[in-house]
């Protein structure tokens, strides 16, 4: 069976050496004692310390190139980032200001969980097209999931969920909610 050359918590070696010690020694080159030099915790450690220096020092020396379609990937995934429909543009006396859908759900989702008997799982924002000039408007349809706790009046929920998330949007958000559907995917029990 081959010793463990593995320091135990306090960064000794089985034999009692300080591990960083007899590590540091191996990669400066150093010469061993005659104690690091018979003792196979202390042999094994500097071998340890010499083999991962010289693969470190042949990973800084090699300079891999990259495959011709990374700039590709790399150039796709940030316009992906940039898309418009990622966004909604609000007004603002500076110019259009832009809010990111993911926030603004999150923002909706958590006025729900505030609320008591209901708790949201899901919210998509569609920025509405004004009819006339086809450009997006400032107005949105939000589109709710929530799962209700057992027993509650669903009719009174949905009404309250529908009111806190089109005050939220307009108050905290900016944006003015035109449209709200609630869909009630699941019931749960209990004080959740």
């Amino acid at each position: 069976m081959n010793p463990s050359p593995g320091p135990d918590p306090d960064g000794r070696l089985a034999c009692g050496r300080d591990a960083a010690a007899v590590w540091e020694r191996a990669v400066a080159g150093e010469p061993a004692d005659a104690h690091e030099r018979d003792c196979p915790h202390c042999t094994a450690a500097a071998a340890d310390a010499r083999g991962l220096g010289a693969l470190v020092q042949r990973m800084a020396q090699d300079r891999p190139e990259p495959p011709p379609s990374v700039l590709d990937r790399v150039m796709v995934a940030v316009r992906t980032e940039l898309r418009p429909h990622d966004v909604l543009t609000l007004p603002s006396p500076h110019g259009p200001a832009r809010l990111s859908r993911a926030a603004a759900a999150s923002v909706l989702r958590h006025t729900v969980d505030g609320m008591a008997g209901v708790r949201a799982r899901s919210c998509r924002i569609e920025q509405v097209t004004d009819t006339f000039s086809g450009e997006p408007g400032h107005a949105a349809d939000v589109r709710i999931t929530v799962t209700a706790r057992f027993g509650v009046d669903l009719a009174s929920v949905t009404a309250r969920v529908r009111q806190m998330v089109a005050a939220s949007g307009e108050q905290a958000l900016g944006v003015p909610v035109r449209r709200v559907d609630i869909e009630v995917v699941d019931v749960f029990g209990g004080e959740w």
